[in-house]
């Protein structure tokens, strides 16, 4: 039965029928049926609906199904209690399979379509394992989502960390660690202390990715040695053969490996051009053009409350105009007045440190107030907190996203809209990458009794392409990175490369023995001492008043110990000119950290500087002596051009260029003012957290063992902890975020890691602040 016919309604009963046995006989495991339930729903709804009940149940929703009134519908009714008996949940089968088969094993890797309900089975199975849980991940992105869901969904005597620490032991009975392949490190120095039982690999293709993916098998190899019997789950999206990921490794025994192909939610897909749709279907080549769509289907969709995804470059988010292709789509998206809605937006506005006008306007901020965001890895993490937390709360209408939406992020969406098609990295890669996020259109709603389906967009001259990739299938490599011989391979990255394949990791300082070995001969104690000598005083870091009232002298022989130190542990002797401008743009933002300056106000800061703020300032007063007009101010104004600040990258890397975050020729008055929220971050993640910290850390700890300076550990502590207090540093272990740490200090006796003893003035906190605190008391 062609699209046509269906969409035309002919032999419609036939035709469902004929698909709904097929998913009886079969299973659910063709797109294609779901493409056709999808086009009988949309275009006959008052038919399809007699159907939909009896497909939720062959397709093994059951708990959307309603009681059912036939016979088949007693049997499958049947076959949903004796799962339900079995496994203790009303699990579809391929979560009741997926479950049996993780009971019953020690490794356990499986693939499953987007929807398949992966998230659901994982709360299921953390829920009923009593001992430590560790969850890798590969994105800080999917920690945050993780972090949100599981502080929701476990007890006060349940820790939920991102990192490793060992702390409340009194009151915690187990910790969930969820890490990505770079922090599994920290769990190995902590191993004799933990009771792990469970080990959750999500989305475990990163294997796949060049030097992560080494790091991720890496990982594995390790904890496997060091936890032979503890349970393993690998799991995937899409991936023909998951057995893959077992065999890698070795791990035969006890082992299993499935790969489900079971849909649940169906798409309907069309192209774009000219602001013209046309339906088409990647399944079927004489249908690759079916016939126009009368309707903006976009349009229709936010006109009732619809929601969109547009997977758009983040060159257009940065230059805006992604603003001008949607523009007829924002237009459609009214201002917000739900109070909760508009406390999210004001969180997000006080947070990068935005005004509601003048020069630090954030576009980001206009548009969530129309219901419109924006999602992409330079927002700041506690940013794109608040946004997801609006996306899931249903005030997003739109949403504007790059690929950071991609690694199995719960965010749904009626519509997925491919409006940038460069996916990076190996062709196997892309086709995951875009099987991945259309799995975003149309998933499963808890909506009784009703089949669930959502439509794809892609640009008319890319759906060859799009249709290609799709029928392609989707593999995983049988052999690790790390047995394979590894060539053309950036000098930076032959240490990491070296210790992960011969596990040579010095896991106190997160560095590689060899860079270890590195820093010791580099001679850098010199550097060390004179950034300590004018740094820190009285063990406490100079403010930043005194730090720009020392010399330029003074400030560039800091920057160049800098330098010298974050050298030392490289296989080159000397940073590029473009890595030396990124590394001194760092360093004021470095200090405005450890001085414990908010992001709000670094952002402010370097607002101020970029935009020549005394020389703005001395307008403004000469408008108010009357010395000029304010026609004259606003034209000086426009004259100031931006100064010049390096885009933020990661370092090191020998081919960075550094260019200017603002145009040479830009005038202040123009600033992006989201741009430099997004740099500013780039900064914070990339530079300090990403590239500095580690390889500065590790020559302070290294020099502190030597010389005992308490100077060097007060300086380790504000560069990793952004404090020197005792007790800041512990409630910062606990997990409590930097604005919490501010008014939770205040109420604390004493603290260390068997537990908090809080004052008994906390019965002054407020209901928001008690729920802070409630599993620590």
């Amino acid at each position: 039965m062609s699209l046509i016919k269906i969409i035309n309604g002919e032999e419609l009963h036939k035709t469902l029928k004929m698909i709904l046995m097929r998913i009886h006989s079969q299973g659910p495991i063709e797109a294609s049926d779901f493409e056709k339930l999808a086009y009988a729903k949309k275009f006959h709804a008052d038919i399809f609906s007699r159907y939909e009940q009896m497909l939720l149940n062959f397709v093994g929703l059951f708990y959307k199904a309603s009681k059912p009134n036939n016979l088949l519908g007693e049997v499958y009714s049947i076959m949903a209690d004796s799962i339900e008996l079995e496994t203790g949940n009303r699990f579809t089968p391929v979560q009741a399979d997926a479950f049996k088969k993780i009971r019953d094993n020690v490794y356990f890797s499986f693939s499953a379509p987007t929807s398949a309900g992966k998230s659901y089975l994982f709360r299921e199975m953390i829920n009923r394992y009593y001992g430590d849980i560790v969850i890798m991940v590969p994105s800080r992105a999917l920690i945050a989502e993780y972090m949100i869901i599981l502080e929701a969904l476990v007890d006060t005597e349940t820790m939920v960390l991102q990192f490793v620490e060992i702390v409340n032991i009194k009151k915690t009975k187990r910790r969930i660690f969820i890490l990505t392949p770079e922090r599994g490190v920290e769990i190995f120095k902590h191993i004799p202390k933990l009771a792990i039982d469970l080990i959750l690999f999500d989305e475990a293709q990163i294997s796949e990715e060049e030097v992560r993916g080494m790091r991720f098998d890496s990982f594995v190899r390790r904890i496997d040695k060091f936890l032979p019997e503890v349970k393993k789950v690998f799991t995937h999206p899409f991936v023909l053969n998951p057995e893959a990921q077992l065999s890698k490794h070795d791990f035969y025994d006890h082992s299993a490996a499935f790969c489900y192909k079971q849909n649940s939610v169906g798409k309907i897909f069309l192209s774009i051009e000219n602001e013209r749709f046309n339906y088409f279907s990647p399944y079927k080549f004489n249908e690759t053009e079916l016939l126009n769509s009368v309707e903006d289907i976009v349009k229709e969709k936010l006109k009732r409350n619809g929601t969109a995804l547009i997977y758009t470059s983040k060159t257009k988010i940065y230059d805006r105009t992604y603003l001008i292709e949607f523009d007829r789509y924002i237009q459609l998206c009214d201002k917000l007045t739900d109070p909760k809605a508009l406390t999210y937006i004001e969180e997000l506005r006080a947070f990068i440190g935005a005004s509601k006008s003048g020069n630090k306007h954030s576009s980001l901020i206009e548009m969530m107030e129309r219901g419109i965001v924006i999602h992409h890895g330079s927002i700041p993490l506690k940013a794109r907190l608040i946004i997801e937390a609006f996306v899931n709360d249903n005030f997003a209408k739109i949403c504007f996203s790059t690929s950071t939406l991609i690694q199995g992020i719960n965010m749904p969406f009626d519509i997925v809209w491919i409006s940038d098609f460069r996916f990076t990295g190996s062709d196997s890669k892309k086709i995951l990458d875009l099987k991945n996020l259309i799995g975003r259109a149309g998933r499963s709603t808890g909506i009784v009794d009703s089949f669930d389906y959502g439509y794809v967009i892609i640009e008319k001259k890319n759906v060859p392409t799009f249709i290609t990739r799709l029928q392609e299938p989707s593999v995983i490599k049988p052999i690790s990175q790390l047995a394979e011989e590894v060539k053309n391979i950036d000098i930076d990255l032959i240490d990491i490369v070296d210790a992960m394949k011969k596990d040579d990791f010095n896991d106190e300082l997160h560095l590689t023995n060899t860079q270890v070995r590195r820093i010791e001969e580099f001679d850098v104690d010199k550097d060390i001492r004179y950034i300590l000598d004018n740094l820190i005083l009285d063990n406490k870091v100079l403010t930043g008043k005194k730090y720009y009232s020392l010399s330029d002298h003074y400030r560039r022989k800091i920057k160049q110990s800098f330098e010298r130190i974050f050298v030392a542990h490289l296989r080159r002797k000397e940073l590029n000119k473009g890595e030396k401008s990124i590394l001194s743009a760092s360093i004021p933002i470095l200090l405005w950290q450890i001085q414990g300056r908010s992001f709000a106000e670094m952002v402010n800061l370097r607002h101020g500087y970029l935009t020549s703020r005394r020389l703005v300032r001395d307008i403004r007063n000469r408008v108010k002596r009357k010395e000029i007009t304010g026609s004259d101010a606003k034209r000086q104004l426009a004259e100031i051009k931006i100064l010049r600040s390096p885009m933020a990258a990661p370092l090191p890397d020998s081919k960075v260029r550094a260019p200017s975050l603002f145009n040479s020729d830009e005038s202040i008055v123009d600033l992006d003012y989201d741009k430099l929220v997004y740099d500013t971050y780039d900064y914070l993640d990339k530079v300090i957290g990403q590239s500095l910290t580690d390889p500065i850390c590790g020559a302070l700890q290294l020099f502190n063992n030597k010389y005992s300076d308490e100077r060097a550990i007060a300086l380790y502590n504000y560069i990793k902890y952004g404090t020197n207090e005792t007790k800041e540093i512990w409630l910062l272990k606990y997990g409590f975020s930097y604005d919490d740490v501010d008014w939770i200090k205040n109420y604390i006796d004493s603290i260390d890691e068997n537990e908090i003893v809080f004052s008994r003035t906390i019965r002054e906190l407020s209901p928001a602040q008690q729920e802070t605190i409630k599993k620590y008391i």
